[in-house]
Formats: C-alpha cells, sequence, structure tokens
C-alpha cells in the first residue's frame, strides 16, 4: 500500500470513530428528551414500537412517500386550478407523511436502545475482564522498560551495589592517599 491509500484508510477509520461518538451523543440526547421531557412521547415511542404497529406504519410511510411523488408529477401536467388544488393535497399528505415518520422514527429508537441494552448486557464483562489483563501488560511493560530487557530487579540491585562498592573503594583510597 502506498502512503495516500494509508491515508485516506486511517482518515476513514477516524471518521468512523468520531461518528460514532457523535451518533451515541445524539442517541443519549434523544433518549433523554423522550424519556424525561415527553412522557406522552415515550407512550406513543413504545406503541410505535410493537411490531403490529411498527410494520403498518412503515407500509403507510412507503405508500404515502410514492403518493407524493405522483401527486407532484401529476401537478405539473394539469392545467392551473387543478394544480393548485393537487398541491393543496400534496401539502396535506406531505404533513400526514412527517407526523407518521416521526412516530416511525421513535419506533426505530426504542428498538435502537433495546438492541444497545442487550448489546450491553451481553458484553459488560468482556470489557471488564479485558481492562485488568491490559492494565497488567502496561505494568509488565513499563517496569521491563525502566529495569532493562534482560535483567530482573535482583540482578539489577545487585548491579547497583557492586557499582557503589567499588565507587566506595575508589572513594576511600583517594582519601588515604591524600591523608598521607
Amino acid at each position: 500500500m502506498d502512503l495516500a491509500t494509508l491515508f485516506i484508510l486511517g482518515m476513514l477509520l477516524a471518521g468512523m470513530a468520531m461518528g460514532a461518538f457523535v451518533g451515541m451523543i445524539f442517541l443519549a440526547i434523544a433518549i433523554y428528551v423522550v424519556k424525561n421531557l415527553y412522557p406522552p412521547l415515550r407512550r406513543v415511542a413504545l406503541w410505535a414500537a410493537r411490531l403490529e404497529n411498527f410494520l403498518p406504519l412503515l407500509i403507510l410511510a412507503v405508500v404515502l412517500l410514492f403518493l407524493i411523488i405522483l401527486i407532484g408529477i401529476m401537478a405539473f401536467k394539469l392545467p392551473g386550478i387543478v394544480a393548485i388544488l393537487l398541491i393543496l393535497v400534496l401539502l396535506l399528505v406531505l404533513i400526514v407523511l412527517v407526523y407518521v415518520d416521526m412516530v416511525l422514527g421513535l419506533g426505530i429508537l426504542v428498538y435502537v436502545i433495546r438492541i444497545i441494552y442487550w448489546l450491553y448486557g451481553r458484553y459488560k464483562g468482556l470489557l471488564g475482564g479485558l481492562l485488568p489483563q491490559v492494565m497488567r501488560f502496561k505494568i509488565k511493560h513499563d517496569v521491563d522498560k525502566v529495569k532493562g530487557k534482560d535483567k530482573d530487579w535482583t540482578t539489577h540491585f545487585a548491579e547497583m551495589r557492586r557499582k557503589l562498592s567499588e565507587e566506595a573503594d575508589l572513594a576511600r583510597r583517594r582519601i588515604s592517599k591524600g591523608g598521607k
């Protein structure tokens, strides 16, 4: 791989990590708003998340979207007053689609929250067991880096004691020579 490809791949990975972080912040804010500020909205979200309500809402949203496209195409081909009436119907269908999509979005939010809770409950022990292992490896690595690659603590202290003894002997000889 050349340098540009590695750079693009690194930027893509960094962008995905930052996007996930921003997405989690947005999700946390949305959960807080739905859960604490608007309790009726929470009931609507739980209602929309039931499968017997979610699928019809999804089908309704798709049908309304196609209806908007069809009415928009027809409004450009028909003459004046009929086009204005069709545009009014288009606005009414668009308003209904917005409300259906909001309810559908709340149902999707409930599903996302359920998936996150399920994943957290399933894999929280993995992270709890992994962190002490990483810390133990980091401490061992730092200790090995400080003391040298092939020495243990007893060898290291023995060498320090030998070096200090040699320096002390040298100092005694200098003092004894200078004192005579």
